[in-house]
């Protein structure tokens, strides 16, 4: 299994800086960097309510609000600095159970993306906190609080229709500071006070996380892309998927994706989960159709970071997909009229674990307002979840109801 001590990808991007010169300029001075950069934001108002048929002292309510600040300098010899900040304040919550303590129960302010990047021809160097969208590492914006990651990246674009990056991924900053690696697939070590607070950078595993991730299309109507990353002595986890979308009138497409988990700790059965997805546009809708299937001897290890679910069957909560001898199927159709989006999925999973067995469906509507309303947008998100079998058995409703304005 590859090993690799965190600081070697530091020390090639400080010596491939020292050796790189003759990049354009994108700002005459250093002030002018600054001065030139851009500053973005979003003002951000979650309501999230529960309602339980089975056992009321578990609904719950909560009403959050937030957002974030973001600034990117200009280029200055190919280098540039990036920052955002988020912050969450619980207006009032009504929760007795705790069920949002490790999602949207955090009260503070984190500095998620403190990071230097730097630009040559077809290569990108990032080291420090940045948000991070790979299969298998990916920060969730689904709550509040976005989580994000601390990393040493280099990015390549010279070879033909291709994308190859390398990162050594060494924290991982979480939603809350009352989430643990029991409630995330892979290991992160939260030793913090837990008082609430947002989410912290907390040391993943017992040395980090080494990815390589490639894109290709090199062959038209054809998207390939392949993440493999060691969770240094803890497990390496590849994915692979492809995606063909054929020409005509509704644009069909065939997609297939694998996982694949071989973990170090003998006592642990390595696993695979394979994927299928099919689909297609009719007068402007968009269905599909989608079935994934795990291997009986082990749970797959889905990676790090909640929006870590690249399954074809993803939906509103999709962790019992990933275990062993889980089998899930979902249909959906999504709408948009002008500024209006409509989607509605209906997802099942057949899980040995009775309280892992799932039906869910949810209807999301989102509309983007406009005139004396610029910048601001909705999104609401109604979810069925029908859970377990027999004593395992219980029922649900969530309304999930986001408000934004961005500037």
């Amino acid at each position: 299994m590859m090993k690799c001590n965190k600081n070697v990808l530091v020390i090639a991007m400080a010596m491939a800086m020292a050796g790189i010169s003759g990049s354009a300029l994108a700002s005459d001075t250093l002030a002018d960097a600054f001065s030139d950069g851009q500053f973005k934001g979003q003002v951000k108002s979650y309501y999230f309510d529960e309602s339980y048929d089975s056992n009321e002292a578990a609904d719950n309510n909560i009403w959050a609000n937030g957002g974030f600040v973001n600034y990117n300098t200009a280029e200055f010899y190919g280098f540039s600095f990036g920052t955002t900040l988020q912050t969450s304040h619980v207006t009032s919550i009504d929760d007795p159970a705790d069920k949002m303590k490790t999602s949207m129960n955090a009260q503070g302010a984190v500095m998620s993306e403190s990071y230097i990047g730097y630009k040559y021809n077809n290569t990108s160097l990032k080291g420090g906190r940045q948000y991070m969208a790979l299969p298998l590492i990916k920060s969730s914006g689904s709550r509040l609080i976005k989580e994000s990651f601390e990393a040493y990246s280099i990015t390549n674009t010279d070879l033909p229709n291709t994308l190859v990056s390398l990162a050594n991924v060494t924290k991982y900053q979480t939603r809350t500071d009352k989430a643990t690696k029991y409630t995330n697939a892979a290991t992160f070590f939260n030793d913090d006070v837990q008082r609430g607070d947002v989410g912290g950078f907390y040391d993943i595993g017992t040395d980090g996380a080494v990815s390589l991730y490639i894109k290709n299309n090199s062959v038209e109507n054809l998207n390939l892309q392949a993440h493999y990353v060691d969770f240094i002595d803890e497990v390496a986890d590849l994915y692979v998927d492809a995606t063909y979308t054929f020409g005509g009138e509704f644009h069909p497409f065939v997609a297939a994706q694998y996982y694949g988990s071989n973990y170090d700790d003998a006592a642990t059965e390595d696993s695979s989960l394979m994927g299928y997805k099919v689909g297609a546009s009719f007068s402007g809708y968009n269905v599909h159709a989608s079935y994934t299937t795990v291997d009986q001897d082990g749970s797959v290890n889905r990676g790090i970071g909640e929006a870590a679910t690249a399954s074809f069957t993803s939906s509103t909560l999709t962790s019992g997909n990933y275990n062993a001898d889980a089998d899930t199927w979902q249909v959906g159709v999504a709408k948009s009229f002008a500024d209006l989006k409509l989607k509605l999925v209906h997802t099942e999973t057949d899980n040995p674990i009775s309280k892992n067995q799932l039906t869910q469906t949810y209807l999301d509507v989102g509309y983007t307002l406009s005139g004396a309303f610029k910048g601001c947008s909705t999104s609401i998100r109604y979810t069925v979840y029908d859970y377990g079998t027999d004593a395992d058995a219980k029922d649900k409703g969530e309304l999930r109801a986001k408000f934004f304005y961005s500037f």
